[in-house]
C-alpha cells in the first residue's frame, strides 16, 4: 500500500474531468459502489468492511474549517487536533510537495501506523483557500481496497475556482481573529454583522418514539429573508449566509401574514404561526411547540460560576475529573468587570474551540456570540443564548446555552481556585 502514496497526489492535482455525483463544502467526489454512508453534522463517513477478515476502507469528508494561517498551518492544526486524537496516531504525517487545484492549495499527508496490531494507512488531503480549509481522510488496512482508493481520489475535485485577480472580492480580516468577515463588495451583499432574531422552542421530540421527551430547537431569522434551523457553533457575530461555510444550510422565509413559511432545501419546510410579537407556534392554534423570541444579549455582563456538568449544579462533585486533577474543574467564572476564569472547559467541538481558552482573560457578548480573549491574545468565539425567553440579566437566571450546551448557574459556594 505504500506504493500508492506517490501517485495519489498527482491524481488529486490533475483529475478534474470525472463526473461528480456528491458534494460537501467546497469538494465534489464520487464514491465507489458498495459503501455505506454515515452522516454527521460535521462530517460524512463512507465505509466498506469485510466482516470475516476485518479488512475495511473509509472515506471521511469533514466540513470546512476556518483558516489557521496558511496551508501548512491548516494541515498541522487538522492533524494534531483531529486526526491524531480520533485515529490514535502517535507521529507526524509524511507530507508530499504542495500542489494547486483550481487555485486552492493542496497538501497531502500520509502515514502507515499500527492500529490494534494491524498495519493501517491514513491519507489526509487538505484544501486551503478563501480563508477556509477542508479535509478528506482515507483510512484502510487492506490492499484489496487499492482500486477503490485510487478511484475515489481521482474523482475528488473542488466545486469552484479561486480567481486571484477578481477585483470584485476584497479580503477583510479573519472572523476568528478580528470578528470581521470576508465578503463581496457588490451592493447586494449583506453587511458583515447582520442583527439576527433567534427563536427557541422546547418542543416535543419523536426521536425516542414518544411525545414525553422534549428537545430544544432553534430557528435563526435574518432581516433579508433567510433562515437557519440551528445555531452555528460560533454564534452569529460576523456570520452571513454567504460566509458561514454552510451556505447550503440556509433557507428562505416568506411572511404570509398570520404565519412565516420557511423553506429549506436541505432540512425541509417549516411553518411558524404568529401568536404575538415574541411567540410563534409550530402548528396552527396549538399551545405546544411554541417558539419564543430570544432577548438581546449584546454587551451583557454577569457574575457567577457556570458549568455544563449537571452534577455540579446538583451540588455534587465530578469524581472522575477530581481524581485526575483536583484543580481542573469544568467551571467558568464570569465577572461583571468583563473578566473570566476558566478552570477546565475546552469548549471543544469538531469545528471551533481548544483548551487555549482555559485560564484567565476577558469576555464580550455580541450578536449571540461569546468571545473569550485570552491573556496570550488569542480569541475564541462560541454561540451564546439565554434559555428560551429567559431574562439574561436576572440575578436568578438558572443558566445559558454556550457552545450549544446548557451551562448551569452554580451556587455561591463555588469560588475560583486562584
Amino acid at each position: 500500500m505504500r506504493k500508492l502514496f506517490s501517485s495519489l497526489l498527482l491524481l488529486l492535482a490533475t483529475s478534474v474531468s470525472f463526473a461528480q455525483k456528491n458534494n460537501f463544502g467546497i469538494v465534489t467526489y464520487t464514491v465507489p459502489s458498495g459503501y455505506q454512508l454515515v452522516k454527521n453534522d460535521n462530517l460524512l463517513t463512507y465505509f466498506k468492511q469485510d466482516s470475516k477478515t476485518g479488512a475495511y476502507c473509509k472515506f471521511i469528508i469533514y466540513k470546512t474549517l476556518p483558516d489557521q494561517g496558511g496551508s501548512q498551518a491548516n494541515f498541522d492544526f487538522f492533524w494534531k487536533k483531529m486526526v491524531q486524537p480520533a485515529f490514535n496516531v502517535p507521529d507526524a504525517a509524511n507530507l508530499q510537495p504542495q500542489a494547486k487545484l483550481k487555485g486552492w492549495d493542496l497538501l497531502l499527508g500520509t502515514k502507515m501506523y499500527n492500529n490494534n496490531g494491524v498495519s493501517t494507512m491514513l491519507l489526509v488531503s487538505n484544501f486551503s483557500g478563501e480563508n477556509i480549509m477542508q479535509n478528506i481522510v482515507v483510512q484502510s488496512n487492506a490492499d484489496i481496497y487499492k482500486p477503490d482508493i485510487e478511484s475515489f481520489i481521482a474523482s475528488v475535485d473542488v466545486a469552484r475556482e479561486i480567481k486571484t485577480d477578481d477585483k470584485s472580492q476584497k479580503e477583510i480580516k479573519d472572523p476568528d481573529k478580528e470578528n470581521t468577515v470576508s465578503t463581496k463588495t457588490d451592493a447586494s451583499a449583506p453587511s458583515g454583522n447582520i442583527k439576527y432574531e433567534v427563536w427557541e422552542c422546547n418542543c416535543p421530540s419523536l426521536e425516542t418514539g414518544t411525545l414525553a421527551t422534549t428537545k430544544l430547537n432553534t430557528v435563526v431569522l435574518s432581516p433579508n429573508g433567510k433562515s437557519l434551523y440551528y445555531m452555528p457553533e460560533k454564534g452569529l457575530n460576523g456570520v452571513t449566509p454567504e460566509n458561514s461555510n454552510q451556505h447550503d444550510s440556509w433557507g428562505n422565509v416568506t411572511d404570509k401574514g398570520n404565519m412565516l413559511s420557511l423553506v429549506n432545501d436541505k432540512y425541509g419546510k417549516m411553518e411558524l404561526y404568529k401568536i404575538n410579537a415574541t411567540s410563534m407556534s409550530r402548528y396552527l392554534n396549538s399551545k405546544s411547540s411554541v417558539y419564543k423570541k430570544i432577548k438581546p444579549v449584546d454587551g451583557l455582563r454577569f457574575d457567577g460560576a457556570y458549568s455544563p456538568e449537571l452534577s455540579y449544579y446538583n451540588g455534587k462533585t465530578d469524581v472522575i475529573s477530581k481524581q485526575i486533577d483536583p484543580n481542573k474543574r469544568p467551571i467558568i467564572f464570569f465577572k461583571k468587570d468583563g473578566t473570566y476564569i476558566n478552570e477546565g472547559i475546552a469548549f471543544s467541538n469538531i469545528t471551533y474551540g481548544d483548551d487555549y481558552a482555559i485560564g484567565k482573560g476577558t469576555y464580550e457578548i455580541i450578536n449571540f456570540s461569546l468571545i473569550l480573549s485570552t491573556q496570550s491574545g488569542r480569541k475564541l468565539q462560541v454561540s451564546f443564548t439565554p434559555v428560551l425567553d429567559a431574562n439574561p440579566t436576572a440575578v436568578d437566571n438558572p443558566g445559558f446555552i454556550i457552545n450549544n450546551n446548557i451551562f448551569y448557574r452554580l451556587n455561591r459556594s463555588f469560588t475560583p481556585h486562584n
